[in-house]
């Protein structure tokens, strides 16, 4: 499963995919970037069909299924 990660520190906003599969991550960090349009960024990478869970400054909340 997919986990989009989002991290803020009001100046630079960290984002990426990790996978819980095997615990695998690959991110950027943008200047002042709104924590929405990191995740609509990531969501590039969720493909239909899959479950992915969201996680913004060390908060899950929980699992999303992309149906078609």
């Amino acid at each position: 499963m997919k986990v989009i990660q989002v991290v803020t520190d009001g100046r630079y906003t960290h984002h990426g995919i990790g996978y819980t599969q095997h615990d695998g991550y690959q991110g950027t960090s943008d200047n002042r970037l709104a924590i929405k349009t990191a995740i609509l960024y990531e969501m590039r990478y969720i493909n239909t069909g899959e479950k992915y869970q969201v996680s913004v400054n060390d908060k899950n909340d929980g699992t999303v299924h992309v149906k078609s």
